[in-house]
């Protein structure tokens, strides 16, 4: 056995403290190199020497590569020690600071165990307690329904295709009004893109983060949706804009009007003693000049905007907030923006929009999870490009899991599109049974899981604005089939396997198999990428015909419509 032959990352995403005060520990090895894994470890490290104990690991999970151990440790003290005890074929192994040795001195072992010094209940990370079974609907308000009637800005009729600067009319009443559509659905959770003022449809460029735009319906319309929302149990998270603002912004136009005399003059990247519009001689969101990009490492921007995401908490009653361009964020903006966003609700949801690896800000004191679009991308390869098979898959959704601590994965956002990618449904070429699997996959995992608006009726569109289409509420326009597959997946995310149950990850008959189990209840999800292919799945046989996707409990039992 060689030392890179395991892993394992102390007073991070591998040893961690849990709400039930105690401790996850985790080990990736390489795969077969050990028979067993245990933990020899002591909640008191001061009495290692006559206190410590021994439990044997559980393989969580088994990869192409790897296999992920993991032990869960409840005891009354919270100073844990610990090493690995590790049985390979060449014998037993000890792992510690020191690395992989043959023998291991247990008296001088204050040298070198791993350890995790003292838990302070303020740095555990808990997850919010409703996000297990939050099935989120994603609306971008501009496209999903005219509430207030005829409007003199709107520039197309709602059945036309998006272009980057039309407006169909859709508004905040729009949503309110179809409440009971989306209640019917199963959602429990709204994420609306932002809805502040801003001269664009997508609004991403924000005149004013304390109003909500005139075009939406304004406050008023705001507080009556979420209102409306909340009795009928269904929570609302906004779209907080605070890596930029529009060029049109107060803030922004008083540096541009007062140069370096203007108090908002070091809230943004100005590369000169005066802001030249049209040179665009300051940092921007991607190359934008009408998004100037605000510093965020400035504490008067800093507390303004912690005042701004308390404010829609506390006055509105919203349940959290979606951050955009997060990783642009500095991270004392972003520890400051969760004092302030907890102090106003502690049960309120913090989703960074992160499209790559996470684990800097998902370790409880910035963000509670991210937009999962690792796992997207993984749907997508396995999925429609085909560039990994159902072995890859498995490899490419545990290794994602096993990224961060189970608070993060418990709270992270599963999707497999949005207002900013194509629409699955174009992706596989209008292949329904597709789209169905790539949604049966994202509600199967832990955590939170988002549909974008319409994917439910079949909805198609390109990347931006061609994913942004008005939605279609003519039944005829609708795929119905996709519909119900939708709703049934939406009342299973409610079980309790899919709300807190366990991940497993395997491949069966060339299938990749997500399974979830809580006590008394497994449900499997079979992705079966050649539908016409003989397959077995839970003693089961089921004809050459089979469908593409098939959810089934321990007993076989179909849950959902295979259509």
């Amino acid at each position: 056995m060689r030392q890179d032959d395991l892993l394992h990352r102390p007073r991070g995403a591998d040893c961690f403290p849990t709400a039930d005060r105690g401790f996850t520990v985790r080990l990736r090895a390489r795969r077969q190199v050990c028979r067993r894994a245990a933990l020899i470890y002591s909640c008191n490290k001061y009495t290692w020497t006559a206190g410590r104990k021994r439990i044997q690991m559980e393989r969580a999970f088994t990869d192409s590569e790897y296999d992920y151990y993991a032990a869960h440790i409840r005891e009354e003290d919270t100073r844990l020690a610990y090493i690995f005890e590790l049985e390979g074929e060449d014998g037993v192994w000890f792992f510690s600071e020191e690395g992989v040795t043959r023998t291991y001195d247990h008296q001088l072992a204050y040298y070198s165990f791993f350890q995790y010094s003292f838990v302070h209940d303020c740095d555990v990370f808990r997850p919010v307690s409703w996000a297990g079974s939050a099935c989120v609907y994603q609306i971008f308000p501009e496209r999903f329904y005219n509430g207030l009637g005829e409007k003199d800005y709107v520039t197309c009729a709602w059945d036309a295709e998006p272009t980057p600067k039309s407006f169909y009319g859709g508004d905040l009443p729009g949503i309110t009004e179809k409440l009971d559509y989306i209640s019917g659905l199963g959602v429990n959770c709204l994420y609306l893109t932002p809805v502040f003022p801003s001269p664009s449809n997508h609004k991403y460029d924000i005149a004013d983060y304390l109003d909500v735009d005139a075009s939406f319906g304004g406050k008023p319309a705001l507080r009556e949706l979420v209102q409306s929302a909340h009795a009928r149990g269904i929570r609302v998270l906004l779209d907080g804009v605070f890596n930029h603002c529009s060029s049109r912004n107060a803030l922004f136009r008083d540096a541009v009007e007062k140069g370096p005399a203007s108090e908002h003059w070091d809230w943004f990247f100005v590369h000169g003693d005066r802001v030249d519009e049209k040179a665009c001689n300051y940092d921007t969101f991607a190359a934008v000049p009408y998004m100037p990009k605000l510093n965020t490492g400035n504490p008067a921007v800093i507390r303004y905007f912690c005042d701004v995401a308390a404010y829609w908490i506390r006055e509105f009653g919203i349940d959290g907030w979606r951050l955009d361009v997060c990783d642009e964020l500095s991270d004392v903006f972003l520890r400051a923006l969760r004092r302030a966003v907890k102090a106003a609700n502690p049960d309120a949801v913090i989703i960074g929009e992160i499209w790559h690896e996470a684990g800097h800000w998902l370790r409880g004191d910035m963000l509670d999870g991210v937009m999962n679009y690792a796992f997207t991308k993984a749907c997508l390869d396995y999925i429609v490009y085909k560039t990994i098979d159902a072995e890859g898959y498995r490899d490419r959704v545990i290794r994602g899991f096993w990224r961060y601590q189970d608070a993060a994965s418990l709270m992270g956002l599963n999707l497999i599109g949005s207002h900013d990618t194509d629409r699955f449904l174009t992706r596989v070429h209008g292949d329904a049974e597709l789209l169905k699997m790539g949604y049966a996959a994202a509600f199967m995992m832990p955590g939170m899981v988002s549909v974008y608006y319409g994917d439910e009726v079949g909805v198609t569109g390109g990347y931006e604005p061609g994913c942004r289409k008005g939605f279609p509420w003519e039944e005829e326009r609708q795929d119905r089939g996709v519909y119900r597959f939708i709703r049934a997946l939406y009342a299973l995310k409610k079980q309790p396997a899919l709300s807190a149950g366990r991940l497993n990850v395997f491949t069966e008959n060339g299938m990749a198999v997500l399974e979830r189990s809580a006590p008394g209840q497994t449900v499997r999800l079979y992705m079966n990428r050649t539908p016409r292919r003989r397959k077995a799945a839970a003693g089961v046989t089921v004809a050459a015909n089979a469908c593409a996707v098939m959810i089934l409990d321990d007993q076989g039992t179909c849950l959902l419509p295979c259509e």
